[in-house]
């Protein structure tokens, strides 16, 4: 039966790659044609009157339709669904705005993986003008490579560094001269980048992966004066020295201006910098405002006044007028304002928002409200937010995480619907940040209605569609009403909201032109952009007003305006008299419970059922989402993993089992957030689903599972569920007792890495040698040189917490263990020296140990790998919690029993010898004595894991099991 499956498997395997080459030989075939007539006439298409629209007609489109792109439209007839756009070339103050060609993968047909920039044959390709835009466009849109040609020449330029005209000509990779298309081997280099087959396998991003990072030399050389990053690196990096610069400048005219309103200002100034090039990039302005601010010598009063003029068209948040723009306000010095809209000008930036996707900016904008202005009298200095700090930095959502929860919440619920159905449906992103979630919806929501016109052609007129390039295109009206009716947003910072309001508004404007906008004004005698301040709103999703009634939250003013309380029902009375929201989607902030201020925290624990322990914002925000939507709702949120097995999410657990509230649980690891550890999943909540679907991190199916399963389990979720497996669990857990019943652990001394507590020298009798996790191993201690300055009075002051008392540490022997480590294993050591750990440690309590069963006798079960199997698959966390660890199952020891009595000694006697081993491996100088003691600790584990399969009853098949 294998063997027949092999085959085939064979067979299919050669087939395509039959068919792979048949492929290639078709395009060789086809190009060599096209070498051959390019030969025969060269001269001609050699002189300056044959043009480039002439040579992409003659040639490079026939060049890309061999490699298997469909430029022509001859089969993606749907203008919405078509890999290849083609430019006509449209140029605005003697610079072209547009690519010749994007090239995208189905279904993705928003996010180019290539472009394409044609020129005629007579000019020569190899100049910085020709190398720069066109390394622009694939730099802004985050693509790693680009084509400049002629058909005569094929030139490939890298895009993974920021432009720069000075070095544009060292960004090319390879060339090639048309006659070496003929060449095989030559040509297969191009095909098997540039075809449609290879883009589809992702042949542009593994080549680019192969292609080095310019360092040392090449760098001190000036080669790469913009260094390897990325679009949205380089344009954080630009604002946030924008808006120093800014800060500053305002600073020096208005000494007044402290860290509140500076922050306002320079956030507002720095939005409608942004916002006025974007209109530029896209042509919906025809004028280049930023190149001539500041040529009558006043380049303040002169932005004002175009806000002004565009505040009038546009509306919207972003040129509202505020105390910026009044007449007694200075403004920032004017020279300086003046170089940065130099700086950000189009004739001398290298960004271009035509390419730069809407999600890339919101990126951007997500880490640039992570910080704020932070002034006194004399200096001004930009900060990270203190709940950015909290946090651990900001969580930046991956566009195509963002896009699979849009498409399985909002999706489903519009699919087959019309537009008059969908104007009744509410969504909202209760934390909504830069409005990344909010933008994948409004985006979906428009391609959907896009998609829905070019299907109904009368309705598509009726409705006030219009047709543009042979396609149905919603006109700005009807955009404005799809936002209003459709897309809702809380958060607790202004700015973001700001932003978000400013994000919204580039979206919808995305294929606006300068004529479009007009006629919105002329036809409609309306501004372009929709009023959202009852959509978009600043308030607090977790506390509601309640808590300014009664004595037991008292707060004064400042307190009050930092909470920001809401509630739903006041702010959106409409969606909440409908029975609530349709959708709520998201990214929450990730807050644990204890990092939160005593009088928050108390209003949690009374308003929130799933509070319980060390719980965290997440859940609350989950248990608020669930409580604002009706009853046909849809919910996608990513979220830690955190909740799927601790104790302290066990009522998050039992109100989603027991409620049939889980659809479907995405595992996704810890490689969504850059520079950020922690284990995500994403989860998709609806109504009545008997089954939950249990996916990979692309969202492959992995398993379908019945709810009741993990009802019964204490409604544990167990993302790698099976029967083998829970088997198992079941005879492990035979005539066990769980670990807490034995030995209990406490965390070890909180000094929040405090230099007056942690010391590098003993300098006093209060100075103990302490240990941190990571110097704890298996059955070993490795100290670190460190001490702590043991004042139980001073660090309950300075720290904030009671330290323990000496007992705990000066008892005869104890375990500790491990509280944080990557592996997710149980590392338990063994100690009889009377020493200190942190709390990074879990430290077993002195008077709580079952003293018939020995220390070492627990520590050899506890570093086995049978219950580092049964810890580690149950739990899959980093932290190994008290609750986690008192739940392990421990086989107690009848001492009358000799048999039982005799593994407990045996056990006992090879922990001994493994801690004597641990030392002697430590102290070995030569890689002689390393080896030996190596393979003698290796041999005592094996011995003390034979123990304890022999002490649990396990056979020889559920230890293969346990041993992969």
């Amino acid at each position: 039966m294998f063997a027949g499956n092999e085959a085939i498997r064979r067979e299919h395997l050669n087939r395509n790659q039959k068919e792979n080459m048949n492929h290639f030989e078709h395009a060789h075939k086809a190009v060599c044609q096209l070498v051959k007539d390019f030969q025969t006439h060269e001269k001609r298409y050699l002189s300056s009157d044959y043009s480039e629209a002439q040579a992409r007609l003659d040639f490079i489109d026939k060049f890309f339709t061999a490699l298997g792109w469909d430029v022509n439209h001859e089969t993606q007839k749907n203008p919405y669904e078509q890999e290849v756009k083609v430019e006509k070339g449209v140029n605005v103050a003697r610079a072209q705005k547009r690519a010749d060609y994007a090239f995208c993968i189905a279904p993705n047909f928003r996010d180019a993986k290539f472009f394409v920039e044609a020129k005629k044959p007579a000019k020569a390709l190899s100049n910085p003008d020709d190398y720069f835009q066109t390394a622009r466009y694939g730099w802004n849109a985050n693509t790693p490579l680009a084509v400049l040609t002629d058909f005569e020449e094929f030139h490939i330029i890298d895009c993974r560094f920021k432009p720069n005209i000075g070095t544009a000509l060292k960004q090319k990779l390879k060339h090639y001269h048309y006659s070496e298309y003929a060449d095989k081997e030559k040509f297969a280099e191009i095909y098997w980048l540039f075809s449609h087959e290879a883009v589809e396998g992702n042949s542009l991003e593994k080549h680019a992966e192969t292609l080095k990072k310019p360092t040392g030399k090449a760098v001190q050389r000036g080669l790469f004066p913009g260094g390897y990053q990325p679009i949205d690196e380089a344009f954080l990096e630009e604002i946030d020295e924008i808006r120093k610069t800014l800060a500053k400048a305002f600073k020096k005219n208005c000494p007044e201006m402290m860290s509140n309103e500076l922050t306002e200002a320079v956030q507002r100034t720095v939005d409608r910098l942004v916002f006025i090039r974007f209109l530029e990039d896209k042509l919906i302005e025809p004028e280049n405002y930023l190149d001539n601010i500041g040529t009558s010598g006043q380049a303040w009063a002169e932005f004002i006044a175009l806000c002004r003029k565009l505040d009038k068209k546009y509306n919207g948040v972003v040129f509202k007028e505020t105390s910026i723009d009044l007449a007694g306000f200075e403004g920032p010095v004017d020279a300086e304002f003046r170089n940065i809209c130099e700086e950000l000008s189009r004739q001398n930036s290298p960004y271009d928002f035509n390419f730069i996707p809407i999600h890339i900016l919101g990126s951007i904008y997500e880490r640039f409200l992570g910080k704020e202005v932070h002034a006194t009298a004399k200096r001004v200095d930009i900060e990270e937010k203190p709940e950015v700090r909290k946090a651990g930095g900001v969580y930046y959502t991956p566009q195509y995480i963002v896009r699979y929860i849009v498409e399985n919440t909002i999706g489903k619920l519009i699919e087959g619907k019309t537009p008059e159905e969908i104007a009744k449906l509410r969504f909202a992103d209760i934390a909504c940040g830069s409005g990344s979630f909010l933008i994948g919806a409004l985006e979906l929501l428009l391609d959907y209605h896009h998609k829905y016109y070019q299907g109904h052609p009368e309705k598509a007129k009726k409705d006030g569609c219009y047709q543009k390039d042979g396609k149905w295109v919603l006109n700005i009206r009807q955009k404005q009403s799809i936002l209003l009716n459709n897309i809702y947003g809380v958060d607790i910072d202004p700015q973001a909201i700001e932003v978000t309001q400013l994000s919204l508004a580039l979206k919808m404007l995305e294929d606006e032109t300068t004529a479009t906008a007009n006629d919105m004004q002329v036809l409609f005698h309306s501004a372009v952009l929709p009023d959202l301040t009852k959509n978009i709103v600043c308030g607090n999703s977790l506390i509601g007003t309640d808590i300014l009634q009664g004595d037991l939250f008292a707060l004064d003013k400042e307190e009050e305006r930092k909470l920001n309380p809401m509630d739903f029902k006041s702010v959106f009375p409409g969606v909440m008299k409908n029975g609530g929201f349709d959708a709520v989607i998201g990214n929450p902030p990730y807050v644990n419970l204890v990092s939160i201020e005593e009088n928050q925290r108390k209003y949690f624990q009374n308003k929130f059922k799933t509070c319980k322990n060390k719980s965290d914002l997440y859940s609350f925000f989950l248990e608020n989402a669930l409580r604002i939507v009706n009853r046909n709702y849809k919910l996608g949120y990513i979220i830690p993993h955190t909740w799927l097995a601790t104790d302290s999410f066990s009522l998050l657990r039992e109100k989603l089992l027991n409620n049939e509230a889980i659809e479907s649980i995405a595992e996704m690891g810890f490689k969504v957030f850059k520079k950020v550890v922690v284990s995500t999943v994403v989860l998709i909540s609806s109504n009545g689903n008997k089954n939950i679907k249990v996916l990979n991190n692309d969202f492959t199916q992995r398993f379908i599972i019945p709810t009741s399963i993990w009802t019964n389990d204490n409604n544990h979720i167990d993302l790698n569920w099976n029967k083998t497996k829970y088997k198992l669990f079941d005879k492990i857990k035979e005539n066990t007792i769980t670990l807490e019943k034995v030995l209990k652990f406490t965390r070890g001394i909180k000094t929040s890495n405090d230099d007056r507590f942690i010391l590098s020298e003993k300098r006093n009798k209060d100075c103990k040698p302490i240990y941190r996790g990571k110097n704890i191993k298996a059955y070993q201690l490795n100290w670190g040189n460190e001490y702590v300055w043991y004042r139980p009075d001073l660090m309950k002051e300075k720290v904030g917490c009671l330290p323990h008392t000496k007992e705990l540490f000066e008892t005869t022997e104890k375990l500790v263990t491990q509280r944080v480590n990557s592996s997710m294993q149980l590392l338990v050591a063994y100690d009889d020296k009377q020493n200190y750990f942190l709390d990074t440690t879990n430290v077993s309590e002195y008077n709580s140990w079952d003293k018939k069963h020995s220390l070492k006798f627990i520590a050899g079960l506890l570093n086995s790998r049978l219950l580092n199997y049964w810890y580690c698959q149950k739990y899959k966390m980093p932290t190994i919690g008290l609750y986690e660890l008192h739940s392990i199952p421990i086989k107690p020891i009848d001492f009358k029993n000799k048999t039982l009595r005799d593994l407990h000694d045996n056990i006992v006697k090879y922990v001994d010898q493994m801690i004597d081993g641990k030392k002697q491996l430590n102290a070995a100088k030569t890689e002689a004595d390393k080896n030996y003691y190596q393979q003698k600790c290796q041999s005592l584990d094996n011995q003390i894991d034979k123990l304890v399969y022999e002490l649990y009853g396990l056979t020889d098949e559920e230890i293969k099991v346990v041993e992969g």
